[in-house]
């Protein structure tokens, strides 16, 4: 099986970078060593979504957006996974609630870009999700004060941990949160997608871009 239900025993920390990918890029590769090194994760696994139910286009088909995917992202501590359409999940609190069941006394860790951050109270049952596990949060260029003014950020605002402590975030109950600045490439998914620079598979140019656009 090419893909699957990645292995971790209980006890160990998971960072879930959640989005379509469309497409992956080098950006989430430089978040992705950025989460690591900054959160205390044991693993990360890149959860490539079926669809995004907040944006109206679909992406491009699954199977492309894993083989870009995992073309690109080449790390002993780093998975691809399809995990949400494994498990039927789209929201990210069903999916959550999903993994935790598989995988009991795992330490989950949901990993955004703080434009996430910023319309975070808009997404299914997001108080749900600062409930159940930490957050760790990633400056991108030009958004990090409308995510630290965010709904979530001030009602959330004592679960906050300061950045010289993230390293702490994989072991902290929720709720907590943390909001690091990470140096980054102001390019995005989107950009690549106009560019005509990505139209599915992993023959298309990589090309040099910032963490997120999912």
């Amino acid at each position: 099986m090419k893909f699957g239900m990645p292995y971790v025993r209980a006890g160990q920390s998971v960072g879930l970078l959640g989005g379509s990918f469309d497409p992956a890029h080098s950006g989430h590769v430089h978040i992705t060593h950025e989460a690591l090194r900054r959160f205390g994760l044991d693993w990360l696994w890149w959860l490539v979504t079926p669809g995004n139910p907040l944006k109206d286009r679909g992406p491009a088909p699954l199977a492309e957006r894993m083989a870009r995917a995992q073309a690109i992202m080449r790390h002993p501590r780093v998975t691809v996974t399809d995990i949400e359409a494994r498990l039927g999940t789209r929201a990210t609190a069903d999916t959550l609630s999903a993994l935790r069941a598989a995988y009991p006394g795992v330490r989950f860790v949901w990993l955004m870009g703080a434009d996430n951050l910023a319309q975070f109270h808009r997404w299914q049952n997001w108080r749900s999700i600062m409930e159940t596990v930490p957050l760790g949060v990633l400056a991108r260029p030009g958004e990090r004060i409308s995510a630290r003014m965010s709904p979530a950020a001030r009602i959330y605002r004592h679960a906050r941990l300061p950045a010289q402590a993230s390293h702490l975030l994989a072991r902290a109950e929720a709720p907590a949160w943390c909001f690091v600045n990470v140096p980054m490439v102001d390019v995005s998914s989107t950009a690549i997608r106009a560019s005509g620079g990505w139209r599915g598979g992993v023959s298309a140019n990589c090309g040099v871009a910032a963490p997120y656009g999912r």
